[in-house]
Formats: structure tokens, sequence, C-alpha cells
């Protein structure tokens, strides 16, 4: 039964219908034929099977006994009556009207069914047929379908659609689960991003309570002493700096901040670039960020390929951002290995430094996370966020370790 239920399911559409009115009108013929015969052997009996013929204009009927060569009527009807009651009759009457009147309308009323009923008997057929394949091949399907739209419709997203088969509305309902699912990703990832935003404005807010507080305090200091003459020069001086240093730092926030709004609107444009260009920019973009501190920088390149299929700007402003928080936490040496197997680029960049902490392992990579520092203020900022966004828009993702001799490991991968 299982694999009978299997192969309908697995037959197209049309094809069961096709089945299903066959069956339908083969049933519908074997009863109509039955009902046709007997309502047609019916005809026959009345026809031949009288041996009362009118003798009289009143209605009445007389038995006759004998051979009757010609029938009162005038229709030839060759009646043998016997004595004892029995009647042969060898030709039927030729004409309906010659019939006795009650015959006559019995015979009528039979001939109508013998043409009705079996038009009947073939639309029932065809309904009944309409009707299991309708139960038995689009119902289930049809009912899952609604409901799942409903769940849609409410914004429920965690079911799947799940219709066993290989027909039309099997492959509909593989269709819809594939909308399902696909939406149910994009509202994820659009929840993802409305929970990174709201992260995004409270570091905002976080960062920018402190210098806006000094701002502050020192300019409520120059309004109640400077008139009076009562701060030396140099303090003004020293004041004045300060105030300086502190807007540059909120400079460069804004500057983070639009970066980092800038990020959903980000389109990776891959195209064909010569690996030999490409890892030459990297050493050059290592030698202009690692001149300045003393430490050692590495770099090793074991891509066969002549070129690599991607955004050339983005990576390179990945490998911006990690090389710069790798230069922060660093204490000698940076090790930084590219490698391509053919379908994706990965960019290793190793420092002897401290490590991340256990908790920084799965967090570090968020807006301004903070670290374990002994200074509250201190935080990652956003270019491991920014690294992770663009490696997962350009098909990859960010991955963070410990090296086994100590030290951060950050590997950034992208599709080629």
């Amino acid at each position: 039964m299982g694999k009978i239920k299997a192969w309908y399911r697995s037959i197209p559409i049309w094809l069961a219908f096709i089945l299903f009115a066959l069956a339908g009108l083969g049933a519908s013929a074997f009863l109509a034929n039955r009902v046709t015969g007997a309502k047609y052997f019916k005809l026959v009996q009345l026809k031949t099977g009288t041996a009362y013929i009118s003798a009289n204009s009143s209605g009445q009927f007389q038995k006759w006994e004998g051979t009757l060569s010609t029938a009162p009527s005038g229709d030839e009807a060759d009646v043998q009556i016997f004595s004892d009651g029995s009647v042969t009759q060898n030709q039927y009457w030729t004409e309906i009207d010659a019939l006795p009147q009650n015959i006559k309308a019995e015979y009528r009323y039979t001939m109508t069914e013998a043409k009705v009923v079996p038009v009947l008997i073939y639309i029932a057929g065809l309904l009944l047929a309409s009707m299991l394949f309708w139960f038995t091949k689009l119902r289930k399907p049809l009912r899952m379908l609604e409901a799942a739209s409903d769940r849609i419709a409410a914004n429920e997203l965690d079911f799947s659609l799940d219709y066993l088969g290989h027909d039309e509305m099997a492959k509909l309902c593989a269709a819809f689960e594939r909308m399902r699912s696909a939406l149910d990703e994009n509202n994820r990832h659009m929840l993802r991003m409305i929970d990174e935003q709201h992260q995004l404005n409270d570091a905002y807010t976080h960062d920018l309570r402190t210098p806006i507080a000094v701002l502050k305090g020192y300019t409520d200091t120059l309004t109640e002493y400077l008139p009076t003459d009562r701060l030396p020069k140099e303090k003004v001086l020293e004041t004045v700096h300060t105030m300086s240093a502190h807007v540059e730092r909120l400079e460069q926030f804004v500057n983070t901040m639009n970066t980092a709004q800038k990020l959903t609107d980000l389109t990776i444009r891959r195209e064909p670039i010569s690996t030999e260009d490409f890892v030459r920019g990297l050493r050059e973009t290592t030698a202009l960020l690692g001149e300045k501190q003393d430490i050692s920088c590495e770099m090793t390149s074991d891509i066969e390929a002549g070129t690599l299929n991607i955004d050339p700007s983005a990576v390179t402003q990945v490998y911006e951002n990690l090389l710069g928080n790798a230069l922060r936490f660093a204490k000698t040496r940076i090790a930084v290995q590219l490698e391509s197997d053919g379908e994706v680029l990965t960019l290793r960049v190793a420092d002897d430094g401290r490590g991340f902490k256990e908790k920084e392992l799965t967090a570090a990579a968020k807006p301004y996370y903070s670290g374990e520092q002994i200074e509250k203020t201190y935080h990652f900022g956003l270019g491991l966020y920014i690294c992770q966004t663009i490696c997962e828009k350009h098909g990859g993702g960010l991955e963070l370790a410990n090296a086994d001799s100590g030290g951060a490991v950050v590997t950034a991968i992208f599709s080629l």
C-alpha cells in the first residue's frame, strides 16, 4: 500500500486526473449498460409479452383463444393463445400507438428512462471521480499551503512545510518551503541588524558621554574663571589643549560612526585581480602601518593562482583593521599569512600579545565591546565589527582564536 501511495504521489496531476476520469467513465459505462439493457428488455416485454388486445372503445380487455391473424387495431400480431392461458407471439407490434393505453404510457416512461438514466450515471461517475481526485490529490497540499500562508501572514515563520511526493503539488509545497525559509532567514538577519544597531547606538551614547562631559566641565571652568583673570595663562593653554584633544576624539568618533552606518549599504564588487599586485599592495600597507612602531611584521603567501576574484578594496579594508588591532596588542612580532584553495581566500593575522580572554572570543567582534581591562573606557572599537560585516558580505566570515604559543589569531575568510 505504501508503494502504491508513493507512486500515486509521484505521478503528475494531469495524469492522475485522466486516470480518475477513465475509471469513472469505465464504471459508469458498465452500470449504464446494465441499466439500459434492463430497460430495453422491459420495452421488449411490453411490446411482445401481453396477450390482451383491445376489443372495444370502452377500454375493456378480453382474452382471445385461438389464432389471430389480425388484431382489432389492424396491426399484424400473429398471437397464439391457448385455452390454458399461455400465449405465444411471433411478431412485435410495429407501431407504439397500436399498444393499449396503459402499456403505451409505461412504454414511453421506460423509453425515457433508457435515454436519461445513462446520462445521469455518466455525470454521477465523473463527479465521483472528481471528488476522489480532489480528496486524494489536491485537498491535503492545498490545506497545508493555506495554513502555511496564514502563519506567514501572522509573522510566524518557525515551522516547516513537509509534503512528500514528486508531483506538481509537491513541487509547489517545496517552493513555498524555500520561500518560508528565505523569509525566516531574512527576518533573523533583520533582527540581528536591529540588535547590532541598538548596540551601536548604546556604544555611541557611551562614548559620547565622556568627552562631552569633559568639554562641558572645562567650558564651565573657563567661563567662571577666565573673566576674572584668576587662571594663569599656562593653565588656560593646558585646558584649551585638553579640549582640543577631546574635540579631535569626537571627530574621529563621528568618522567611525559614518563608517559603521555605511556598512549596511556596502556592495561587494568582485573583479579578477592579479595575485602578485594584490599581495604587493598588502605588503605596502604592512610597511606603512608598521613603520611607526618597533614591531616586526612578516607576511607569507601560499597562493598559487595567478588571479583572485575578489573586491580588493573590501579585502584591503579588512586587512588594515586587523593589522591595526594587531599593532595595538603585539609585543614584538606580527605574522600575516595568505592562503587560497580556489574557493575561498584566507587572510590570517597573528600577534604575540596577550591574546583573547574566553569571553572575548565570542564577543570581541561586537561593536564597542569592552574588554576586561582596568581602564573601563577601553574597548575594541569597531575594527573587528567592521571586519566581520565585510567578510560576511563577501561570502565568508571572521574567526577569533588564540595561538598555542600565546597571542591572538584573527582569520578573515572571503569567498572567491
